[in-house]
């Protein structure tokens, strides 16, 4: 019996991945297969642990069909476990020729590869992907419009901390986050779930449910910190940001909804934001049907779009940045299931059956679409810390690589890798159940979505003509 976990070859670009040989020493699994263009493949390895382990040593060596270029999988033993990407034989955007990246290695669970061309036939990968990754794309993603771009999304973005609500909530079943905003937005995140509320008389962000008519969560960042996170973010990086604001609640006057004054007060707050898309003449016009260079071809775009209530109306605002749920239409269906199994199933199911990408407008469907791939605490869960929001969101995080990412198609693709604990894949609810633990962070989801552009959707000829 060896010990054993898996790496997930992503391959996002037009070629097939061959395998040429492999090699192995006292691996008691080692098999590789080839890797078709646009899919994934989730292989398991498994170590010898008898004999000397230091031994322990694979090599698997691919081709890009029809290329000269070449990568190698090496296995080794250097005081850890540890899996091995080699570029022996070409480089990426962000890595030469000859590098060596250290995947490392997580027992019974996954390690990615993510490789993708873009239509210039330019090679990015999950190693050190570019922060301004909208930015480096232009030259594909420029002409094509938001339906038809993939992004990572945050969900309960503003939930980075918590300070306590009511009675029954702590930081386990409210924190949906590990990073906050700024963090998320260098980890390539840029579709973001804000929920203000007011509390103590100003704006932070909120996470709140009503059970049996009792209102139960607490309350994360601030908005003016949150603000001024997204401002230094494009004082750097010249990205689109959209900002979707739902869930308005008046914490301190029985949790109703925003009044007029207040959400203008809101509105007022918000013009701090840089960068927002000031457009007199809106109307009803859906920002979604724009293409990516119409906002930051020449500098960075916050795209503000608040979810109002029956009877709450922008009045002046709207000639001032922030737009309402008309100009930006979106498929958002949760699957609420602590499962899995069951959410997987659900949110796949959704996106075949509502995206069809295609040219005929009566066969058609393109609305912006998050796939919500996040699990929901249920009543037996709220209480248990181990079953913390951030801990299920990393059992879905492997997922995402192989059986999502195999679901997708140049006619069906999501538009937001939507998520909770955005940026981690270990569990950061854990004993003393204090406060959330220090995990590593990593960029593997802004690469996954990179390699849908350039993988998936670039099949799509609908897709890069811009229409």
């Amino acid at each position: 019996m060896g010990y054993g976990g898996y790496i997930t070859l992503v391959n996002g670009s037009p070629y097939d991945w061959t395998l040429t040989g492999q090699h192995s020493y006292q691996m008691s699994t080692w098999n590789w297969p080839t890797i078709n263009a646009g899919k994934s493949n989730k292989v398991y390895v498994e170590w010898g642990t008898r004999g000397s382990i230091g031994d322990d040593a694979g090599e698997a060596y691919y081709q890009l069909s029809g290329t000269s270029n070449t990568f190698e999988i090496q296995a080794k033993y250097a005081s850890k476990f540890h899996l091995y990407v080699t570029l022996n034989g070409m480089a990426t955007e962000t890595n030469a020729k000859g590098a060596v990246i250290d995947e490392g290695f997580r027992h019974n669970a996954a390690v990615n590869w993510i490789l993708s061309a873009d239509e210039s036939g330019a090679f990015w990968s999950n190693s050190a992907p570019p922060v301004d990754w909208m930015q480096q794309s232009l030259g594909s993603l420029g002409n094509r419009t938001l339906k038809h771009i993939c992004m990572p999304g945050s969900h309960d973005a503003g939930m980075s901390s918590y300070s306590p609500g009511t009675i029954g909530a702590n930081f386990e079943n409210t924190q949906a986050q590990y990073l906050n905003i700024y963090n998320q937005l260098l980890l390539g995140s840029r579709y973001f779930d804000l929920r203000p509320v007011v509390s103590d008389g100003v704006f932070v962000s909120g996470h709140y449910s009503e059970l049996d008519g009792l209102w139960v969560g607490g309350n994360g960042e601030p908005m003016s910190d949150i603000i001024a996170q997204i401002n230094q973010f494009t004082s750097q990086y010249h990205e689109l940001i959209i900002i979707n604001l739902s869930h308005t609640l008046d914490t301190d006057n029985n949790y109703v909804d925003l009044s007029q004054a207040q959400w203008n007060q809101l509105f007022t707050q918000l013009q701090g934001l840089n960068g927002r898309i000031l457009n007199a003449n809106a109307g009803n016009s859906d920002f979604s049907n724009k293409v990516l260079n119409d906002f930051i071809s020449n500098g960075p775009a916050v795209l503000i779009i608040a979810q109002l209530p029956s009877g709450i109306s922008l009045g002046n605002f709207a000639n001032q940045g922030i737009f309402s749920q008309t100009n930006f239409p979106v498929f958002d269906s949760y699957s609420n299931s602590n499962s899995a199994a069951t959410m997987e199933a659900d949110q796949l199911q959704k996106l075949a059956s509502n995206r069809n990408v295609v040219a005929d407008s009566g066969s058609r469907k393109d609305t912006f679409h998050l796939l919500s791939w996040t699990l929901t605490q249920q009543a037996e869960d709220v209480l248990n810390p181990d079953r913390a929001i951030m801990n299920l969101a990393v059992t879905v995080y492997d997922d995402l690589f192989s059986k999502a990412y195999n679901a997708f198609t140049p006619q069906s693709f999501p538009n937001v890798l939507y998520m909770d604990a955005y940026g981690i894949r270990d569990k950061s609810v854990v004993i003393p159940f204090d406060k959330p633990a220090s995990v590593p962070t990593y960029p593997d989801v802004y690469a996954l979505a990179m390699a849908v552009n350039n993988g998936i959707a670039a099949r799509n000829s609908y897709v890069t003509s811009g229409t």
